[in-house]
């Protein structure tokens, strides 16, 4: 009984060393299969405004049923990552049946290994402890990907959206960089209003402290969606000139180009904005 004993301790301690190993590398093995209910792949599609445009990546696919109603409810293209074999082959057989084989491909491999370049929205349904040792992946996605996830979190990066249709439905846009200096550029017959402005980041959440013609300003409504980020200047505070200066801009890399538009109603006057970060 001893002997058996200590084969059977020595037979667990194996085990835990391979999964271990596992969580080191990244690697994810075959899990039961846990399919999301209709209705919550259908949330988790709709909140990530999936359209005919998108190419969907589901990782973790199991039998297929996110990147199938996908492409069949709302003409997207998709792509399902799944390591078990008998699933992949369960996948393929679903999007024939559904009609949508030639809009959905389904990779038997590891998540960890698959090339997100071209996805427009990622779908998940993994542990949390999954979700984050992806994060890194995700981030490094283009501004505005959507990431949808049923029911886990990504640690301190908190959703941009969340809904609950029969299981929690979590919704990220992934922000782009925008920490740093930067200094408005106007054009050719703009007006030459002299702005500087730094922002504090942190993942969507943004902090913007600005100078306006040399003056301290202070900001207002700060956001960041995606490549998108917007902020209001009131300027003569106290006055009965008092107006606030609504900027709006898409930024690409070290540049940001949008409109500002002063006032409001028939007061209200709109322009080209243009910034470009400063050096540092």
């Amino acid at each position: 009984m001893k002997a058996r004993a200590q084969i059977l301790f020595c037979a667990v301690l194996l085990c835990m060393a391979g999964q271990a190993a596992a969580q080191d590398t990244g690697t994810v093995h075959p899990a039961p299969f846990l399919p999301s209910p209709p209705s919550t792949v259908d949330e988790m599609l709709r909140l990530a405004e999936v359209g005919p445009g998108d190419v969907v990546y589901d990782l973790g696919a199991g039998d297929g049923r996110v990147v199938i109603a996908a492409a069949a409810k709302f003409s997207a293209r998709g792509v399902g990552v799944e390591i078990d074999a008998r699933l992949v082959a369960q996948a393929r057989r679903n999007a024939e049946q559904a009609g949508v084989a030639d809009r959905v491909r389904f990779l038997q491999q590891d998540l960890f290994a698959t090339s997100l370049r071209d996805a427009t929205v990622v779908a998940l349904y993994l542990s949390p402890n999954l979700n984050e040792k992806l994060r890194p992946t995700l981030l490094a996605l283009a501004p505005g990907t959507r990431i949808v996830s049923h029911s886990s979190g990504m640690g301190d990066w908190r959703p941009d959206r969340k809904t609950s249709i029969r299981k929690d439905v979590l919704l990220w846009i992934v922000p782009a960089r925008v920490a740093g200096r930067w200094r408005s550029v106007p054009g050719p017959g703009e007006p030459g209003r002299a702005l500087e402005f730094e922002i504090a980041q942190r993942f969507q959440e943004v902090s913007v402290d600005a100078r306006l013609d040399g003056a301290a300003a202070q900001v207002w409504e700060a956001r960041l969606e995606g490549d998108r980020l917007s902020f209001v200047i009131v300027e003569r505070v106290g006055t009965k000139d008092e107006t606030a200066l609504y900027y709006v801009g898409r930024v690409s890399g070290s540049h940001i180009e949008g409109r500002v538009t002063r006032g409001v109603g028939k007061a209200r006057t709109e322009h080209a904005w243009r910034a470009a970060r400063a050096a540092q």
